[in-house]
């Protein structure tokens, strides 16, 4: 499978997506006061309909704020599993949601590859290690920029948190693209979504991209993300259970 479900988007070696936290971004083993979980849940993602045949893949995800002698951090963790394919990011970013380090490690069998990038003085400093060597890599970033890997669905909680209740243009950096764009997110109606077997009222939020490309997203009344549909590649994840 593509490393993007979007897109054909390349990166070379990294078709199979297996993230693995690392230690500095893992949570810090803290009392129980000091850690409130924001949100966790898993997607169903599918292509093309709601069938079981449809099914691609499924992301488990916590999302998580945590007090540290430096002020409150935002740590978000996933496993998202296409086939034989797992990703699993790890972002950490400051109260406003802007980001302050992430990781992520590619696993195809033995092969290992792992993307490292902090934020800093306008610019994002990647480190790609492989098999094959090293690289990096450095670009501007703007003020108030936000992550948004690809395949990943539980991270459009934090663009639904800059444009709750109205609209925002956003800076956004998509670390495996080495890229920042520009997204729109616009808050519409609220609309029934089916979670499960409940139907929910969410808000409705359309995402467009600098190509014209759109995202729909729909969120609870908190910006839990219940529902996300990339309408470029008809891929749709959708929350298996009510947010608690």
């Amino acid at each position: 499978m593509n490393s993007s479900l979007r897109r054909g988007y390349h990166i070379s070696d990294m078709r199979t997506l297996s993230l693995v936290v690392a230690l500095s971004l893992a949570l810090p083993s803290l009392a129980p006061a000091q850690v409130s979980t924001v949100d966790e849940g898993t997607f169903t993602i599918t292509r093309g309909g709601t069938r079981p045949s449809d099914r691609i893949g499924q992301e488990s995800f916590t999302i998580r704020r945590t007090r540290g002698p430096g002020g409150d951090v935002v740590v978000a963790n996933a496993t998202v599993t296409f086939d034989t394919e797992r990703l699993a990011p790890a972002l950490r970013t400051d109260t406003s949601f802007s980001p302050l380090a992430y990781e992520v490690e590619v696993r195809t069998g033995a092969n290992v590859e792992r993307l490292r990038g902090r934020i800093g003085g306008g610019r994002f400093s990647a480190q790609l290690k492989s098999a094959k060597g090293e690289s990096s890599k450095e670009y501007i970033v703007s003020d108030g920029a936000l992550i948004l890997d690809d395949d990943i669905f539980h991270q459009y909680y934090f663009l639904v948190q800059r444009a709750r209740g109205g609209s925002a243009t956003i800076p956004v950096v998509i670390p495996r693209r080495n890229l920042q764009e520009t997204m729109r997110i616009q808050a519409g109606a609220n609309e029934q979504v089916r979670v499960g077997t409940t139907s929910v009222e969410a808000r409705h939020y359309t995402i467009q991209e600098p190509s014209g490309a759109t995202r729909q997203v729909w969120a609870d009344a908190q910006g839990r993300v219940l529902k996300v549909q990339l309408d470029g590649g008809n891929i749709t994840a959708t929350r298996d259970e009510l947010p608690r």
